[in-house]
């Protein structure tokens, strides 16, 4: 019987000990902070994890701000038990979004602090009190912007210049037109106040587009300014593109091939790849390509068509594929196509820096030159390159031979213009008229800053801060360009 009552007792201890391990709390919760703010704005967001390593887990957790006197519950969140032993959960992410404005903060220092509680038993009397309490400091006040430029006139598929000045405290600033956003570029001017930024109204958009100025300072604060914007339609023609087996069976598995992917039974499907998301990765590229502009201009005038060419298609066609008598795609050919002589020597059609030489998906071998001010063109369909990248050059400059790379369908140049890798039209650039009515008098409405040194062995002429000269280049009639 004593043994029976032995065993039984230490079974009790034993079991016990093993519920008093699971339950018993034996290090207080913590909290630490993702990024561990100093200040936040009207809208605050804020990442932090709560840990609770030694204990049976995390039973309630909320974060508070403690501000002229007053409490303001910021975020709550109770987490359920998973049975007797608690939630389990030790680790917990957390992240705050609150409307400090909508809720009444007022500016100041202010404590963010942060409890926890845990299913755990606790030995000694409980801590009361957050487990993390941080000093910070809360700003309402939204960065200010004034235009100095007033009224800008653009087409789709256009661009226009802006000049700003900035509020000291505005940490980001763009101009955004719809879904496109073109970055406000400091240190152009003399003022560092002051900035500029080249925007456009792209071609998938239409004269209801209502370009705005945001500006952002460093805790999120934000203030929009409409744009003063007259914006002029344009109109793009739409092309009917014939496919035929030759041209399949002689593009489609190069291309694939050339762009690492598999070969293809059907080869109008094989062409859909390469015409829709080849073409969409394509693009992503030039994107990113052209993500980082020198920050003053290159260019100097007008910008030089490629010599005796003839254009085969202009900016923004609408393009219809048909196979046979079926429609099988719709695309927008997003440049020029430039045609002369087989092999004809591509120049480069302003001062710049090559920022890539290679192979480019659709475009097959091309170049890209950056021109300053996130202008940049673009030379596609080459059979050969002379240049690479991070090669100064100057306008007419050899830099290829045309061709029929990428998807061409013989022998010529793709020229694009691009203002921070959105499509604009080159019409525009080809004339000199056009840069001193609408881009000239952004680039001289103050005083600019020092020029930078000009690199070694690069465009010394066209690398300069100070603003381009336009040349004396009839103005280009696009309506008169053959087709």
């Amino acid at each position: 019987m004593r043994a029976i009552v032995l065993l039984l007792g230490a079974v009790v201890i034993i079991a016990a000990a093993v519920v008093g391990w699971i339950k018993i709390e034996r290090r207080a919760p913590s909290v630490e902070f993702v990024a561990k703010p100093k200040a936040v704005g009207r809208h605050a967001e804020l990442d932090l994890v709560a840990r609770a390593p030694e204990s049976p887990g995390l039973r309630h957790v909320d974060v508070r701000l403690v501000s002229g006197g007053k409490t303001y519950q910021l975020f709550e969140q109770d987490v359920p038990a998973a049975g007797w032993a608690g939630s389990g959960v030790t680790e917990q992410p957390i992240h705050v979004s609150a409307d400090l404005g909508a809720l009444g903060v007022a500016e100041g220092p202010a404590q963010l602090q942060v409890s926890a509680d845990t299913y755990g038993w606790h030995i000694l009397p409980q801590r009361r009190g957050p487990v993390s309490e941080e000093a910070i400091e809360i700003d309402l006040t939204p960065p200010t912007a004034q235009l100095l430029t007033t009224q800008h006139n653009i087409r789709v598929g256009g661009a226009g210049a802006a000049v700003v000045r900035l509020s000291p405290d505005t940490a980001e600033a763009h101009i955004q037109v719809g879904d496109y956003s073109f970055p406000i570029i400091r240190g152009y001017f003399a003022d560092p106040d002051v900035g500029l930024a080249l925007f456009a109204v792209p071609q998938d958009l239409t004269t209801g587009a209502r370009p705005e100025l945001r500006v952002a300072d460093a805790v999120g604060n934000t203030q929009t300014v409409a744009l003063p914007c007259a914006i002029r339609d344009n109109h793009f023609p739409e092309r009917d593109l014939k496919l035929d087996d030759s041209f399949l069976a002689r593009k489609v598995p190069e291309i694939l091939a050339n762009n690492r992917q598999p070969p293809v039974q059907d080869l109008v499907q094989g062409y859909l790849f390469i015409n829709r998301d080849l073409r969409r990765q394509t693009e992503a590229r030039v994107k990113q390509i052209t993500a980082t502009s020198v920050p003053h201009p290159l260019w100097d005038g007008a910008f030089h068509r490629q010599s005796n060419s003839a254009p085969m298609s202009s900016f923004a066609d609408r393009r219809v594929y048909k196979y046979g008598d079926q429609v099988i795609d719709r695309q927008t050919h997003l440049g020029f196509d430039l045609a002369s002589l087989q092999r004809a020597p591509v120049e480069a059609a302003q001062n710049g820096i090559v920022v890539f030489a290679g192979d480019l998906g659709i475009y097959g071998n091309a170049v890209i030159i950056d021109h300053g001010l996130g202008v940049f063109s673009l030379y596609g369909h080459l059979s050969s390159i002379v240049v690479k990248s991070g090669q100064a050059v100057k306008m007419g400059e050899h830099i290829g031979q045309t061709g029929d790379t990428g998807l061409a369908g013989g022998d010529h140049l793709h020229f694009s213009i691009m203002l921070d890798g959105t499509h604009i039209n080159p019409v525009e650039w080809w004339d000199g008229k056009w840069i001193r009515d609408h881009i000239t008098p952004a680039l001289t409405i103050l005083p600019v800053a020092a020029p930078p040194a000009p690199a070694e062995g690069g465009a010394t002429g066209a690398a300069t801060a100070a603003a381009p000269v336009p040349d004396a280049a009839e103005p280009v009639d696009e309506q008169a360009q053959p087709r």
